[in-house]
């Protein structure tokens, strides 16, 4: 599934560059599940 491979990967740089563990305190997993399930927003933290 080339277009999921895709998508992970382009999650995974967004979810290092923008540091989502440390500010929002999400696994990589919580985080491809909340994109995934439409209910990823991000806020100030």
């Amino acid at each position: 599934m080339k277009g999921l491979d895709d998508l992970i990967e382009r999650l995974g740089t967004y979810f290092v560059y923008h540091r989502i563990r440390e500010r929002y305190g999400l696994t990589f997993e919580q985080f491809v599940q909340k994109v995934l399930n439409g209910t990823w927003e991000a806020y100030l933290a």
